[in-house]
């Protein structure tokens, strides 16, 4: 009778393991469950040197800390939601390790760590300098969970580089028109025409940028002054031009010297097929002005 009591109570111990032996505390004292994961608790990075550490944390449906086997995927975007880096692996329970918060000492369980050379992760356009790392990680029963990171330090691009970047995509895509007209002292021709990017004050402008060469054919200096300067599209509508762009319009021009630069205009509707460039400058023996007028096929 004693031999089976004895047996009777182990195996009633037993039991109570199996039934709540979904947890096990591991070295930093935070209990870790073995029951699948519902949510990412925690996901994170920290810039150390030329690498970039990341880890997650798991949670149950009772809120507690879990590792479980899964398909990592990541992907890192600047503030304009351009894709930098991405990557896919797998991950086992056993390469969980026990976490703390370097700074604070503070235990969080069981996560998964791995790194990333900064190398390996494109520039980007970010005004502090962060970018947004996307972590999904899909558990072996193909539940998807999900979590954001908005604290990547990411390699950005200086001003120069943005510069260089938007003009050589304005170069390719841009439309080329080389219409010359000549009134009075000056022949104007209009050599490029389309849209172009520009980062400035934090964000992304798109502009109708017109490039232009200004010559002065006359015998004498002349002021380079147009007026009523507009595009015009389809609908009629008009659009006067905008600061920043880098053809001076208000300039003495010498006789057989050319100007080079161009002129910005905001707001035109990039599904335009067809636009008019209109402006005066000079005036005839009558003190009429010249007026010169430019038609663009955008197509």
């Amino acid at each position: 009778m004693r031999k089976t009591a004895i047996v009777l109570i182990a195996l009633m111990v037993i039991s109570v393991g199996l039934l709540s032996g979904c947890t096990e505390q591991n070295q930093t004292g935070v209990f870790t469950s073995t029951k699948p994961p519902v949510n990412i608790n925690l996901f994170a990075s920290v810039l150390e040197g030329e690498l970039i550490r990341f880890y997650f944390v798991l949670e149950d449906a009772d809120g507690r800390n879990t590792i479980c086997d899964g398909h990592v995927s990541i992907e890192i975007f600047d503030d304009f939601d351009n894709s930098l880096y991405n990557e896919e692996f797998d991950v086992k329970s056993s390469e969980f390790i026990d976490y703390e918060f370097r700074l604070t000492g503070k235990d969080i369980g069981k996560a998964y760590e791995w790194r990333v050379p900064d190398v390996d992760i494109e520039k980007g356009i970010s005004l502090l300098g962060f970018g947004r790392a996307v972590l999904v990680f899909t558990t072996p029963d193909f539940k998807s969970l999900q979590a954001e990171d908005s604290l990547v330090q990411i390699p950005t691009y200086t001003e120069e580089e943005l510069e260089n970047l938007y003009e050589g995509e304005y170069e390719s895509s841009s439309t080329p028109v080389n219409k010359r007209i000549t009134k009075g002292n000056f022949e104007i021709t209009v050599t490029n025409v389309g849209y172009f990017d520009k980062y400035e004050f934090g964000g992304m402008n798109r502009y109708f940028r017109v490039d232009m060469e200004v010559k002065n054919v006359g015998s004498g200096s002349d002021y380079f002054l147009p007026s009523g300067l507009v595009i015009i599209d389809s609908q009629s509508i008009q659009y006067g031009y905008t600061y920043g762009g880098t053809l001076d319009m208000l300039s003495t021009v010498y006789p057989d010297v050319t100007k080079k630069g161009y002129l910005l205009f905001e707001n035109i509707p990039d599904t335009e097929m067809s636009v008019r460039l209109v402006f005066e400058l000079g005036y005839d023996m009558n003190f009429n002005p010249y007026v010169f007028e430019y038609t663009f096929n955008l197509i």
